[in-house]
């Protein structure tokens, strides 16, 4: 299940050299291979030409995506990656997915779990300058995230006994 504009998709493709055939989604209907809920850009759109004026429609993209989520209609979400600078530069207060996420399920802590292969690795904050960081991470931030990490572990890996190791800023500690 795809979300997004045909012509856009179709375009991208087109470019790379790619046959791309992707049948309307039907919510009534079961998927047999992916589908596209076409959700028309606000602007037309230049590849490598980033532009305020689809920053709502990125938007309505995650709402959608998490909407159906949230619903039982999708069982995951995978988003591509945004420009958090030019959705800010449009009006919006977006830091990214993650608090985005958070806010519209009015979730008061989000932890973001990077999965590959067999390796998970959490971090204590998101989206932060580099020089908040520090400050940012106090013990009961670090209890509370651990919580969670280890709580999800069971729950969503099926881990029963998670081994959770913690990094420090510090290279040395």
């Amino acid at each position: 299940m795809v979300i997004g504009d045909r012509d856009l998709f179709e375009a991208r493709a087109a470019a790379a050299r790619i046959a791309l055939r992707l049948p309307d989604y039907d919510p009534g209907g079961g998927l047999s291979g992916p589908a596209l809920l076409h959700v028309p850009l606000r602007a037309p759109s230049r590849a490598g030409r980033l532009d305020p004026a689809n920053s709502s429609y990125v938007i309505e993209l995650l709402e959608r995506a998490a909407d159906g989520c949230s619903a039982g209609e999708f069982a995951a979400m995978v988003t591509a990656p945004v420009h958090k600078g030019v959705i800010l530069d449009a009006g919006f207060a977006f830091t990214g997915h993650t608090e985005f996420l958070a806010e519209r399920f009015r979730v008061p802590r989000v932890v973001m779990m990077l999965v590959g292969g067999g390796m998970r690795v959490a971090l204590a904050t998101t989206h932060l300058p580099l020089k908040e960081v520090p400050v940012a991470i106090t013990e009961p931030v670090l209890e509370q995230t651990l919580r969670i990490i280890r709580a999800d572990l069971w729950r969503q890996f099926g881990i029963a006994n998670p081994r959770v190791l913690v990094a420090g800023l510090n290279p040395h500690a």
